[in-house]
């Protein structure tokens, strides 16, 4: 992450410290999520919904941010929850066969496409078999799209770094790590915020059996 970008982030989430309120798209996968299993949260921010996951469901919680100060803070608030924070870029954690779930909303498009599959991938690796890995994701057809700087390839700068997903490209980039698309929907409606309702992209993946030799 960018000292800029960074910087950004770290200055959200200092005046974003909220915990009562899951995003729309965690309360959409929390009945996907079964009691006694574990979660990976890839760019958790202020952790929002990975404390209405716990509440909600008996796992253990390990959740990723590149915002040292943010990672800090919440390693202060989660008391004994099973819940561990950790100061990392998402795109490079890679941890074989430990998780029953990966989530990740609105991050992916927080990257580059080279980021985007190497964190595929490493999230096909980490998780069990049969493992569900859950993306949301700004669509090009958000109103969003086309504001500020274009650097190329759907990705512009204004205040921090956007790059707009093609739906049908990041389901084929997961294909190639070898999950099957169990889930995918592109609408509005799905992730309002006051007065914005953005096109955003609903994905969910499933790490498939491994091929067994008679």
């Amino acid at each position: 992450m960018e000292i800029e970008e960074k910087n950004y982030w770290e200055s959200f989430y200092a005046k974003n410290r909220f915990f009562d309120t899951p995003s729309p798209f965690g309360t959409f996968v929390l009945p996907f999520i079964q009691e006694g299993t574990n979660l990976l949260e890839l760019g958790c921010g202020n952790a929002r919904d990975a404390f209405y996951f716990i509440e909600h469901r008996n796992i253990q919680i390990t959740a990723l941010d590149q915002c040292g100060e943010e990672i800090a803070f919440l390693n202060e608030k989660k008391e004994d929850l099973n819940m561990v924070f950790e100061a990392a870029d998402f795109t490079s954690y890679r941890k074989v066969e430990a998780y029953d779930y990966v989530y990740s909303r609105f991050t992916l498009h927080s990257v580059s496409v080279d980021d985007e599959k190497r964190t595929l991938q490493n999230a096909f690796d980490s998780l069990k078999t049969e493992g569900l890995f859950f993306v949301e994701v700004r669509s090009t057809n958000d109103e969003l799209y086309g504001k500020g700087k274009s650097i190329g390839n759907h990705q512009f700068i204004t205040d921090h770094y956007r790059r707009f997903i093609v739906m049908e490209e990041m389901i084929e980039n997961a294909i190639n790590c070898g999950f099957k698309v169990l889930y995918n929907i592109q609408s509005k409606g799905l992730a309002r915020y006051n007065t914005k309702d953005p096109e955003v992209i609903r994905l969910i993946f499933q790490k498939g059996s491994r091929l067994t030799s008679s």
